[in-house]
């Protein structure tokens, strides 16, 4: 959920943000004062109704338990003042001491590059927190590239991206589950001979990137899938146009409907909820809601057939700025949402905890997506494969106005490669990589 999503380095955006949220810049000396230790400042863009949003209201309850005199002040963000403001946010005086953060080279990786975010290594050492698994890695980046390095966040949850998809209409039209991109397509053309559009996209947000990356990732290997997300040799464009060519097929097809390109990630998977589409490829941040939304038909899913990667990764970051007050009761919250109590709750909301106790848990959309990612983190042939926008600043934007312009019909295959390749390498030759 996953949210994945980078920031928007447009000048005439933070420069609005800043004056909405009235915010200040000041040096790091001015902002490093003593602790109060009487108010926790925490941020979070959660829904209220979410699974996260449960949890973490769990761990604000624990904490105050902990901390009767403590004084919490929580204020709910959105996801995109993060995604647009980000920076600006972390590095005024009114920054809170722990917040929501978005991983990734363009994000968190900026972020600590500019010495906003405080590095948790030695914190997480003294305090025993156990960091170990892979997972973790989202929190780690050297010079502002993730997956190694420096600790300075932390994730509480693990997603991925499936396919959800309807069980009863699949049953209704005696549809097995794909486990070929052959099987997958005959699928969704039996769903258009019935009337029907297979596929949920809502392709003005991050759902159409997520399936044209899924899509790359078909003719992506290891070698490929390490030159695209770590600068690691040479891109493999050709996967791309595969990716391209195949959103614009299935367009034409029937399989994606033209109307999605107006259509956010939310619309489109309350309108799975609703039963509209037999199939919806979102993650599994939408579990918990599905689990409490759907009532009028049975729904599972499945993973996208073809291929061994999967969009996945650890969840969004819990840090702390550099220019937070209160440090110390900030590591206690991020510690509290590691504990057993909130996990088991993240859990039973339909998530992914990092540290539940599985056997504690009841929740069927949580045990399934619990073993499957388990297994997605331990594969030695493919496994989570991160997100498509995290390598540079600003791909987000591209990746999701060259998906609405395939859909649309208004740009070619090669030429909204071109416009991602563009994009991508200026940012990739801007990181000196």
């Amino acid at each position: 959920m996953i949210s994945n999503r980078t920031a928007r380095a447009v000048m005439a955006v933070a420069v609005a943000a800043a004056t909405a949220f009235g915010l200040s810049s000041c040096s790091a000396g001015q902002a490093n004062t003593a602790e109060s230790g009487d108010t926790l400042k925490v941020w979070w863009w959660e829904a209220d109704d979410s699974a996260l949003s449960a949890g973490w209201n769990e761990a604000i309850a624990e904490f105050k338990e902990k901390h009767p005199n403590v004084n919490v002040e929580f204020e709910l963000k959105t996801y995109e003042q993060m995604q647009q403001s980000g920076q600006l946010l972390l590095d005024s005086d009114d920054a809170p001491d722990v917040l929501e953060y978005l991983k990734g080279n363009a994000t968190a990786g900026l972020a600590s590059q500019a010495g906003l975010l405080t590095d948790l290594t030695d914190v997480a050492d003294d305090r025993g927190w156990d960091l170990s698994s892979t997972v973790q890695d989202v929190g780690l980046y050297d010079n502002g590239l993730m997956g190694s390095g420096q600790r300075y966040g932390v994730t509480n949850y693990g997603e991925y991206v499936p396919m959800w998809y309807n069980k009863d209409l699949f049953a209704k039209y005696n549809l097995s589950v794909p486990t070929s991109m052959d099987q997958l397509e005959a699928a969704m053309q039996t769903f258009v001979d019935n009337g029907i559009t297979p596929l949920a996209l809502g392709s003005a947000d991050y759902p159409g990137p997520h399936l044209l990356y899924q899509l790359a990732l078909e003719k992506m290997d290891e070698k490929s899938l390490a030159a695209y997300q770590r600068f690691d040799g040479d891109v493999d464009w050709d996967a791309w146009m595969y990716a391209a060519d195949t959103i614009k097929d299935w367009t034409a097809k029937g399989y994606i409907s033209t109307n999605s390109t107006g259509i956010p990630a939310q619309d489109a998977g309350n309108a799975f909820a609703a039963g509209t589409y037999p199939m919806f490829f979102s993650g599994t941040w939408w579990g918990g809601s599905f689990a409490k939304d759907v009532t009028t038909f049975s729904f599972d899913q499945f993973l996208f057939p073809g291929t061994g990667f999967v969009p996945g990764s650890g969840g969004n970051l819990w840090v702390v700025p550099e220019k937070a007050k209160n440090k110390e009761l900030a590591y206690d919250f991020i510690e509290t949402t590691l504990g057993q109590g909130v996990q088991n709750e993240l859990g039973e909301e339909g998530q992914v905890p990092v540290a539940a106790d599985t056997a504690a848990i009841t929740s069927p959309v949580s045990k399934q997506t619990i073993e499957q990612f388990t297994e997605l983190q331990n594969a030695t042939d493919g496994g989570l494969a991160w997100y498509p926008d995290w390598p540079v600043p600003g791909l987000n934007d591209i990746l999701i106005q060259n998906t609405t312009e395939l859909v649309q019909g208004t740009k070619t295959p090669e030429q909204a490669v071109d416009s991602i390749r563009t994009a991508y390498e200026q940012g990739r030759a801007d990181a000196g990589k």
